[in-house]
């Protein structure tokens, strides 16, 4: 099945995991510093400011005067607390610019770090589009610098898109939280961002495969989609489905039975099972066999049959004996 193919490829190339890790690990760390040196002293600032001690002590004394029962000075603490707070207000007011600029600043850094991890990806790619076709072992330093060029471009591209649909997703979900309550805001919320990220998915996961596999320039790309892709296109998106339900509940878990520890490693993991989804996908559609391990290859035997696409088997083969017998049968 393709799913088990796609787990497989995870495990047969898991060290790629630990590169993704490292690489995000390096990049958020330098994002992270940058988005602090932007906001962090307007926050320190209004932080040490008059307005927000008189806040500070304001809420302290609310608290000591609503357990004491001291309804004078509980008033007087109430008092002090909205005086304070429209001080406060009037800072942030006149500090708007700055701290649109820094917000602005810290948007355009994200997008950056989100351009950065592309080119991560585009590597990882393009390292596991090698290891399918030919088994061949590429080191990602030198994918990655050879297909920089190539792999900023569809960064440049592919980073906004996802961006925008994200927010759009984001926006969609809190206006659905919004007209209805809480427990059926958070089942149609969760359900609307799973529904979402497949969909972005299946329109732009054949993007990298086709740029990687056949050479594509980035428009050919986005112009890929043949009759055989539209027809099959629903059962791509059922498979995206099931594998974003997949990545939260291995996530969710994670993060409860480790305490968020497990994170570190299963959000790389979860990209690298992206990847390998697509490119799996990718294959399948056109048709192509691809190394699963050493000595399995997989094919699509009813490539172009809507009915049967996808319900390919795994064909066992010892790539050097059989292949040596094949051309011996052939010659006598």
């Amino acid at each position: 099945m393709l799913f088990r193919n796609v787990i497989r490829l995870l495990v047969e190339n898991f060290k790629n995991v630990y590169k993704i890790m490292l690489y995000r690990l390096i990049v958020g760390v330098i994002a992270g510093a940058l988005c602090c040196a932007m906001i962090l002293p307007e926050i320190l600032d209004i932080w040490n400011s008059q307005p927000m001690d008189g806040l500070i002590d304001g809420v302290q004394n609310f608290f000591i005067s609503f357990f004491d029962a001291d309804h004078t000075s509980l008033s007087a603490a109430k008092d002090s607390i909205f005086a304070s707070g429209k001080e406060v207000l009037k800072l942030i007011g006149s500090k708007a610019t700055t701290i649109t600029l820094a917000v602005v600043g810290c948007v355009l850094v994200y997008l950056l770090k989100r351009i950065a991890e592309t080119l991560c990806y585009f590597a990882v790619g393009s390292t596991l589009n090698d290891r399918m076709a030919t088994y061949s072992e590429t080191h990602f330093f030198t994918a990655f610098v050879a297909n920089l060029g190539k792999a900023f471009v569809y960064a440049l591209v592919y980073v906004p898109v996802v961006f925008v649909f994200d927010v759009l997703t984001i926006g969609l979900v809190m206006l659905l939280l919004s007209a209805v309550n809480i427990f059926a805001g958070l089942f149609f919320g969760i359900t609307l961002i799973v529904l979402m990220q497949a969909l972005k998915f299946t329109f732009t996961g054949l993007w990298l495969p086709a740029m990687t596999t056949d050479n594509k320039p980035l428009r050919e790309a986005f112009r890929y989609a043949n009759k055989t892709e539209k027809r099959q296109r629903s059962k791509v998106y059922a498979t995206y489905i099931a594998g974003v339900y997949t990545v939260i509940v291995g996530n969710v878990l994670a993060a409860i039975s480790t305490f968020g520890s497990a994170l570190i490693l299963t959000v790389p993991m979860s990209y690298m099972l992206f990847i390998c989804l697509q490119y799996v996908y990718y294959y399948t559609i056109k048709g192509k066999k691809y190394f699963i391990t050493y000595d399995k290859i997989a094919s699509n035997p009813d490539y172009g049959d809507r009915e049967h696409f996808f319900d390919y088997i795994d064909e066992t083969a010892n790539v050097s004996a059989v292949s040596e017998n094949t051309e011996g049968n052939a010659e006598k």
